[in-house]
């Protein structure tokens, strides 16, 4: 089922509104919420030239005439596609093309000099409208319409003469030819082109000197019908940033200004005018000197301690005005300061540090160096030496400056160098709380003189301790020695060497730089006990000095030998009826090495029963068990010395018949020479003795050997 009906509005609304429409059906009811929504309006904008909009149209005109024609754009400017509508006015003598917004005459009759008035409307393509626009149309002739009702034009002050500052122009509704004359002309200052409407100047004007504001009336006529109309015109002069800033003064000064003036301190205020206006009047100022600083006011202050000691005792600076133009313009004037001494300044030395050289054995009155100090107050200086001369050997002229060697006694001078502190005082004549000094370095150099010999200082305590374990590598570090050169540079610089005997290599080599001795072979302390040598220390001078020292070097023993007995075997004759206790045999063995190494201790090797017993030191035997029962008895005889080497020998002892007799000696004396450089082992002689066994001769024969080292005789 369909149900229609109508919603009248019943007033007006700029805001969406509601409505609730009861629907009533025969057997029911509904409630429907209506929404109404107004559609906005359209941005399209009149854009017709000039305003008011005025048109003019002969009252005989035909049908169709286009009388005007209507422009509308959107806001941001776009071409807006609209419908135009005539809403109001006209009396139907006009009507609006809804397309292309030409207004035309309908033909009916126009009354002659009527204006109608015409109200037109833009609708957009959604359907919105724009705003409302009035067309006057004039049934007859219109005089000329400018294109602004008044015009208000800025002509800057350094426009010139006879260049257009302004075009005043009208339209015509007859489109006759137009002509432009000022009917208000003050001082004749602007001219008009009669043609074009162009407004100039006539000559130069001065926004300083002048009116800044001019009155004009235009006119512009129909010369063919005489029509015309009058425009206001009004002629501002702008300031153009023409004028410089001037100071008051060409130059500013301030005299006897104390250097202790603080940083801060006003000493003076420059000024400037500008006869410009606004920002080109403004002026700003600056001050071309790393000493002073200027306010926005133009106060001069110092921007640090100012100083006296300077040229002329004055501070001379420029300072600038600058305007907030554009372009910027500048005025500047010169700022002098003089300054007034204070004492704040310590005498400066014309060197910090001054160096000379001295030879060490230069004379009394030698010429050392000469010092200079000048006061930057102008005050008197007076110098003296205040630290390095502790030996009293320079001597200061305190008013001149001149350090030269004390004339008595003689100087006495040390390397390398000496360095003498000297002050320069001030004689306080500027006016101050005290004087005021300052400090200098002189390094005086002293020249070496070649007159030491390096000097071995503990040559005497190298050889109480010094040795090499024999049988050592090649390379073992024995010592290191130093010498001492007091002399300096490469005078005292000391090179080390060995002297060599002969060509013969010493067996030790030394480092030349270090003093480190060290072994060039392997030692056997049984061939040589001990070496001498010969250690040089030489400076490096061009002629130098040799210093030397005698070192004994001892070879220390090493366990490398074992006992040597001084018979090959051991044989003896021993009666039977020998009491238990005697000593028969004295076994004697020697040790070529050293100390302990070579202390021997004797003893013989395991026998049951024991027949004999040796002495552990000395080497003797004795019967320790009686021996009739045996014939003959064999043992070994072993010597160990202190490390634990031994070596043994033979021993055979035959038990003989009491009724034997004893031996005979061939001589009862022997008488031998030995000469003195005899070698060890040599045989020096031959002993023999006979002794009868059972009625039978036997011989044998006895070696006695004497050795360098042990001077005891073994049989």
């Amino acid at each position: 089922m369909r149900l229609r009906g109508a919603l009248h509005r019943a007033s007006r609304h700029d805001n969406p509104a509601y409505a609730v429409t009861h629907i009533d059906t025969c057997d029911d009811w509904y409630l429907c919420r209506l929404t109404l929504t107004l559609p906005s309006l359209s941005d399209l904008q009149w854009v017709m030239f000039p305003q008011p909009y005025l048109a003019a149209v002969g009252p005989d005109a035909a049908p169709g005439s286009v009388v005007y024609k209507l422009v509308a754009r959107h806001r941001d400017g776009s071409p807006g596609a609209a419908q135009f509508l005539l809403v109001d006015g006209g009396e139907d003598c006009f009507e609006v093309d809804r397309s292309s917004g030409e207004v035309r005459t309908t033909g009916r009759p126009l009354t002659p000099s009527r204006e109608y008035i015409l109200t037109m409307q833009a609708v957009d393509t959604q359907g919105r409208k724009g705003s409302h626009a009035s067309v006057a149309v004039l049934a007859g002739f219109r005089p000329p319409q400018f294109t602004n009702t008044s015009y208000s034009i800025y002509v800057p002050e350094s426009t010139a003469v006879g260049q257009a500052v302004a075009v005043v122009q009208a339209i015509s509704f007859q489109r006759k030819t137009l002509s432009y004359m000022l009917l208000v002309n003050p001082g004749n200052l602007f001219s008009i082109n009669q043609e074009s409407g162009a407004l100039s100047l006539t000559r130069a004007v001065d926004y300083e000197s002048g009116p800044h504001l001019h009155h004009l009336q235009v006119r512009a006529s129909e010369p063919d019908t005489g029509l015309n109309n009058i425009a206001e015109v009004a002629v501002h002069i702008t300031d153009e940033n023409d004028c410089t800033p001037e100071f008051m003064h060409s130059i500013y000064s301030r005299d006897n200004i104390p250097e202790t003036t603080p940083p801060g301190t006003s000493l003076l205020q420059v000024l400037a005018r500008d006869c410009d206006t606004g920002l080109n009047a403004e002026i700003s100022y600056f001050i071309q000197s790393l000493d002073f600083s200027v306010s926005s006011q133009g106060v001069v202050s110092p921007s640090r301690m100012l100083d006296y000691e300077r040229p002329n005792h004055m501070y001379e600076c420029v300072v600038v005005a600058v305007d907030k133009g554009t372009p910027a313009r500048t005025g500047t004037a010169s700022i002098r300061i003089r300054m007034a001494n204070v004492n704040d300044e310590a005498p400066v030395f014309s060197q910090t540090v001054y160096k000379t050289f001295l030879s060490e054995d230069a004379g009394p009155e030698t010429l050392v160096a000469i010092v200079h100090a000048k006061d930057p107050d102008g005050d008197g200086v007076t110098y003296a030496i205040t630290g390095g001369n502790e030996d009293s050997n320079f001597e200061l002229d305190n008013q001149k400056g001149i350090i030269k060697l004390r004339r008595s006694p003689p100087p006495r001078l040390r390397g390398p160098q000496y360095v003498l502190n000297v002050t320069a005082t001030d004689d306080n004549l500027a006016g101050g709380p005290l004087p005021l000094s300052s400090s200098a370095q002189v390094i005086v150099g002293i020249n070496d003189i070649n007159n030491n010999k390096p000097v071995f200082e503990e040559c005497h305590n190298y050889s109480l301790n010094t040795l090499v374990l024999e049988n050592q590598p090649p390379g073992t570090v024995v010592l290191r020695v130093r010498a001492h050169d007091a002399d300096t540079g490469v005078n005292g610089e000391v090179k080390y060497g060995i002297m060599q005997r002969d060509g013969a290599s010493p067996g030790f080599t030394i480092d030349p730089d270090t003093g480190v001795i060290s072994t060039a072979v392997s030692f056997d302390r049984e061939r040589q006990r001990e070496y001498t040598l010969s250690v040089t220390a030489t400076d490096q001078a061009e002629e130098p000095l040799i210093g030397i020292c005698q070192i004994t070097v001892l070879i220390a023993d090493q366990n490398d030998n074992d006992p040597k007995f001084e018979n090959s075997r051991y044989q003896y004759f021993l009666r039977e009826d020998t009491p238990v206790g005697t000593s028969f045999l004295r076994a004697a063995a020697h040790d070529d090495d050293q100390g302990t190494n070579a202390a021997i201790t004797y003893s013989l090797s395991h026998q049951n029963p024991a027949y004999f017993h040796i002495n552990p030191s000395t080497g003797w035997v004795y019967v320790n068990h009686p021996i009739s029962q045996t014939s003959r008895i064999s043992q070994q005889i072993i010597a160990t010395d202190g490390g634990n080497r031994s070596s043994s020998v033979d021993l055979t002892v035959i038990i003989t018949n009491v009724h034997n007799q004893p031996p005979q000696w061939e001589q009862a004396e022997y008488w031998v020479t030995i000469p003195e450089n005899t070698v060890r082992d040599s045989k020096i002689v031959l002993v023999l003795s006979a002794v009868r066994f059972y009625n039978r001769l036997k011989a044998f024969t006895v070696k006695r050997e004497a050795r360098a080292n042990n001077p005891h005789l073994s049989t």
